[in-house]
């Protein structure tokens, strides 16, 4: 059983992601909004239909490095891709109309980014694809689940897979590598093949799965859910080349009734800022 360390745990970094299955950016500080973190998981690829695209089936998605056009993270992106210019997605606007589009069962509220985004979109992926942004209007219920202790009862998230925010210890990934070169395997394994927003130090290995409320700075986070984990651990970032890990050796020691989990859900009760470097207290555990 494993016990906290002396340290008190911090934020060791910080990640947004615009795009859905895209690269994320790293920063320095991560406002939050009703939603959750600004500018997070606002955008979205999908197919004909209106279904989501994301990179568990399109792994080309992974290719697409987005980027803030400015300091407003709500604002335009960039978007790149090798072998394609820079592609400056503009946020649509509620003139461009509205359509629903489905993320995870959920019908969602989005506006189309027009044709020429998804012609770079498509040639980007190697699929036919349109990129929408969440509309405002959008009210995509939170579900319980996510949530821990804090009422979700007329909470809303954007395109993110159901939590505003996903939460992991570094040394729960070193924990991991430990065995992995046990079994001979990776000797490192990439963080981002995690995709959390909020990067932890300063604890012990999977401390984090028994928080059930945390302060961080001035933000207060419900801790809910363990995180189910995908296919999507198994891609390369940089290559998009698909293993088996680390999915099996989770399979040996973080598996669960619902599958295997790395990481936790989190719900903030209200919108505020997280920074690199902020504390972690710990107000109740499960």
């Amino acid at each position: 059983m494993s016990h906290a360390t002396d340290a008190m745990p911090r934020i060791a970094a910080l990640t947004v992601y615009p795009l859905k299955s895209a690269a994320g950016i790293a920063v320095t500080s991560l406002p939050l909004d009703e939603l959750g973190a600004v500018g997070d998981r606002r955008w979205l690829l999908v197919d004909g239909a209106g279904q989501a695209i994301t990179a568990r089936t399109c792994h080309a998605l992974l290719r697409i490095v987005p980027r803030f056009a400015g300091v407003d993270r709500d604002g335009a992106l960039l978007l790149d891709a090798s072998g394609l210019p820079t592609f400056t997605a503009v946020p649509p606007g509620a003139d461009a109309g509205e359509r629903l589009v489905e993320v995870w069962g959920d019908p969602v509220p989005a506006e189309d980014a027009g044709d020429e985004a998804a012609d770079w979109c498509s040639a980007a992926t190697g699929r036919a694809c349109r990129l929408v942004r969440v509309a405002e209007t959008a009210r995509r219920p939170l579900k319980a689940k996510y949530a821990g202790p804090l009422d979700h009862s007329g909470r809303h998230v954007a395109f993110t897979d159901g939590a505003p925010l996903l939460l992991l210890g570094l040394p729960s990934v070193a924990a991991l590598e430990a065995r992995l070169r046990e079994q001979g395997g990776y000797a490192t394994m990439d963080r981002r093949r995690f995709r959390a927003n909020v990067w932890l130090d300063g604890l012990a290995p999977h401390e984090e799965d028994g928080w059930r409320q945390v302060s961080i700075g001035d933000v207060t986070l419900g801790v809910g859910s363990l995180c189910v984990r995908c296919v999507l651990t198994t891609l390369d970032p940089d290559t998009q080349e698909q293993g088996v890990e680390p999915l099996r050796t989770f399979a040996q020691y973080r598996r669960t009734e619902d599958g295997v989990v790395f990481g936790v859900n989190a719900t903030h009760v209200a919108p505020g800022t997280l920074r690199v470097g902020d504390a972690v207290q710990v107000l109740a555990r499960r």
